[in-house]
């Protein structure tokens, strides 16, 4: 592609945002390693009746694992991204609503909400919690994932737009859950970014800085120079982490 003077904000539903995506998931192991982490929860489960995936998008990683329930309910605020949903996922029970807002009359044996919690506001996280965890049945977990804040992605997103998520703060929200007893742990997950050039790098790092609201998008030669700083390997190439944070709740009592 051309280059553009200022780095752009993506709509989640345009061909811009599915693009830069491919391009960010052709270069990286994160996708593969936080499935074979959810993978891993799936299969200890102590029954599979019901999994909720709240926020599920597009429905892809709703798809993976619709196969390993019986019942899947997937919510989903956004019109257009929810109509993908339903064709992806023409057996999902489909809740177009917020978390908070959403009516779900059955508990889950496994809840995932991925890569959700950039776009709630902090405020509202511990009441989105809640809810979550409100829906878990005995024995379920509940997986949240965001990146890591510590990861070479997250410090880029600082410098450019500001901001830090860290579901570090919600553990002990968790644990003191009016709902029951849970067992929590904040599980990271490694992953890298590796492209053999600069352009390809910065595509993705603009992909990257779109986790956020950008209400002052920096000029990519800014970009350039970030990235040509912070991630250029010394035998050439580019590679920066992008690790995942998984805070898992299992309820068991």
């Amino acid at each position: 592609m051309g280059r553009p003077d200022f780095v752009r904000s993506f709509v989640s539903n345009t061909p811009e945002y599915q693009q830069s995506f491919a391009t960010f998931l052709a270069h990286t192991d994160q996708k593969e390693n936080a499935f074979a982490w959810i993978r891993g929860e799936v299969e200890k489960l102590p029954a599979r009746r019901t999994m909720i995936d709240a926020g599920a998008g597009s429905g892809k990683l709703t798809a993976w694992l619709t196969p390993s329930f019986e019942r899947v309910i997937a919510i989903e605020p956004n019109p257009s991204l929810a109509a993908d949903l339903r064709a992806v996922c023409p057996t999902a029970e489909v809740i177009e609503a917020q978390i908070t807002s959403a009516l779900v009359a059955t508990k889950a044996n496994f809840i995932l909400c991925s890569h959700v919690f950039y776009y709630i506001p902090r405020r509202e996280w511990e009441s989105n919690l809640q809810r979550l965890i409100e829906w878990l049945d005995m024995g379920g977990v509940l997986a949240i994932t965001i990146q890591n804040p510590e990861t070479d992605c997250m410090r880029m997103v600082r410098h450019f737009i500001g901001g830090r998520r860290d579901l570090g703060e919600l553990c002990e929200v968790a644990k003191g859950s009016p709902e029951g007893h849970f067992d929590v742990r904040l599980e990271t997950v490694p992953a890298h970014i590796t492209t053999d050039d600069l352009e390809t790098a910065c595509q993705v790092a603009e992909f990257i800085l779109n986790v956020l609201p950008i209400p002052s998008p920096p000029t990519w030669l800014d970009l350039e120079r970030y990235v040509q700083e912070h991630f250029l390997q010394p035998g050439g190439g580019y590679r920066f982490s992008c690790h995942q944070d998984f805070l898992r709740v299992a309820r068991c009592g």
